[in-house]
């Protein structure tokens, strides 16, 4: 299921940042349509799924593989997660854990995938209110990881002695670094339970930004460092859409 759901992505990564955008045009429209006077105090609260991409920079990794006759990897990974957040008084306080799924690369000798993570404490401050919809500012300190894994092709059609006489058919280097998140979220409530106290149901929303990442670790391989390394990292900009439930009180 996550496999399809990783190519769906990469292969419409375009068209559903076009999507994103539009929704947020839509739903900004409907929220300063309201002619309800924004709560002063809201509190409250909600949990979501998310799914969106990030853009990272493998430049300088690329370049070394290429030395190397390894296939270079794809600038990007979708990311998949969840997450939450409260809300007191227009503050918000959460958190959110995302899983990064890239794709996979392949010549006639060795095949290359990456992947990785990454978690984060947020906080922020709702800056626009209405009963149906809200927008908030972002900062997220965390940290998160990533490796890319490169196969012997060749070796899959040896044979188990071969094997055992050269068992180092793969290579996972892995590389962690402490990470901020700045980013800028909208929230809108559909099928909504909304009274003069407060509104409740199904959300969606949009999540834009820019991750960076401060490269504390060096490479690794297993308990081996490297320190000749090249200088990429996950820092880049980032989208997601989020899908959950929550409610507020005014």
């Amino acid at each position: 299921m996550f496999y399809y759901i990783k190519k769906y992505l990469i292969m419409n990564a375009k068209p559903l940042i076009m999507l994103v955008m539009i929704f947020s045009f839509v739903a900004t429209s409907q929220a300063f349509s309201q002619s309800d006077e924004p709560p002063a105090k809201v509190y409250g609260g909600i949990g979501y799924f998310q799914a969106g991409y990030s853009f990272m920079d493998f430049n300088d990794l690329n370049n070394a593989f290429v030395q190397a006759g390894i296939p270079e990897i794809n600038n990007g990974s979708v990311s998949l997660g969840g997450g939450g957040h409260y809300i007191f008084r227009r503050f918000l306080i959460g958190g959110e854990g995302n899983g990064l799924i890239g794709s996979r690369t392949a010549n006639e000798n060795f095949s290359v995938r990456h992947s990785g993570g990454m978690g984060f404490f947020n906080a922020g401050y709702i800056v626009l209110q209405r009963p149906l919809y809200t927008v908030y500012p972002i900062l997220g300190i965390g940290g998160g990881g990533y490796s890319v894994t490169i196969i012997d092709r060749n070796a899959a059609t040896a044979s188990l002695q071969e094997v055992l006489d050269n068992p180092h058919q793969q290579a996972e280097l892995s590389k962690g670094s402490f990470m901020l998140n700045f980013s800028v979220g909208a929230d809108l409530f559909v099928f909504a339970d909304r009274t003069q106290q407060g509104t409740g149901g199904f959300v969606v929303g949009v999540r834009a930004g820019y991750l960076l990442a401060f490269d504390t670790d060096e490479w690794r391989l297993d308990d081996y460092s490297f320190t000749d390394g090249t200088n990429t990292s996950i820092s880049g900009p980032f989208i997601r859409l989020i899908i959950g439930g929550g409610g507020l009180l005014y």
